[in-house]
């Protein structure tokens, strides 16, 4: 800490203004994809209407932690007027009076635990499958996106929980990780023969965003875990940035694209319906 009070960790300005700015189009991307979503509910046949469901469901949730996440952000890295003085006549926007141990990172591991087992749901809903394979493959994707996301806590937040580290800890949440990629891209494929070519190419798409999107966050976490302790500035933006980036791809694009998929599923399987909405 240095004679004007400021931790070492504290943010400058500019760094605020990212994390700031980066927050915001989180709550915008979610509030209005949902926005979409509910209304549009009814433009694909009751079949398919849980998986799109589902996806406002996933981005409703993620909107609400995006406000918490904003708020705790704004109260935590509070702009520090003397600080702002010395550091503006530098150049800088001014550093920012308080850090990271104010701000609760658990909103966004409370949204994760919430909205990624709800992800793989609406995956497996749309391909509207058997329910006895549905089952199957839920009752394996829903417990390891959980376990996955608790493990990853405890590191992110630099607690050393049992003595293990940061590192020890992200290197158990990717062994959940890699089993449901497993499952995605071994067992779920497996489904796929009775999908139209329009379909399939489609949600290898889908899958490719996701384990794209998903893999943002495992970068993110390694740039992030600095040294053990509370993370530096640079920590956080890198955090707060990476996860958001990803969460916007994973849960809004990944929510419309799904939508996409109910669409041209509701024409396939009714004529009328296709007639009706121009297919």
């Amino acid at each position: 800490m240095d004679q004007l009070g400021v931790l070492s960790y504290a943010l400058t300005g500019y760094q605020f203004s990212a994390v700031y700015n980066m927050l915001s189009l989180g709550i915008a991307s979610m509030l209005f994809t949902s926005f979409f979503l509910w209304i549009a509910r009814d433009r694909v046949l009751p079949k398919y209407r849980l998986a799109v469901m589902v996806s406002a469901t996933v981005t409703s949730i993620a909107a609400y932690h995006y406000f918490r996440m904003f708020d705790s952000f704004s109260h935590a890295y509070g702009m520090n007027a003397d600080t702002a003085a010395v550091n503006g006549a530098a150049g800088d926007m001014g550093a920012l009076a308080f850090g990271a141990a104010h701000y609760n990172v658990g909103y966004r591991y409370i949204d994760w635990l919430l909205t990624v087992p709800l992800l793989l749901v609406e995956l497996v809903a749309v391909l509207g499958l058997v329910k006895a394979i549905q089952s199957s493959l839920l009752k394996r994707l829903v417990p390891a996106a959980a376990l996955m996301i608790i493990l990853g806590y405890p590191g992110d937040i630099h607690t050393q929980l049992f003595g293990l580290s940061n590192s020890m800890w992200g290197l158990l949440s990717t062994i959940p990780f890699l089993y449901i990629m497993y499952v995605l891209w071994v067992e779920l494929t497996k489904s796929l023969s009775s999908q139209s070519e329009k379909i399939r190419k489609m949600f290898l798409g889908l899958r490719l965003l996701l384990i794209a999107t998903w893999g943002v966050y495992p970068i993110t976490f390694i740039l992030a875990m600095g040294q053990e302790g509370a993370p530096t500035a640079s920590d956080v933006v890198s955090r707060e940035v990476g996860y958001s980036i990803a969460d916007i791809l994973a849960k809004c694009l990944f929510g419309l694209i799904i939508f996409s998929i109910a669409r041209i599923k509701s024409a396939e399987d009714d004529k009328a319906f296709a007639a009706a909405e121009g297919h």
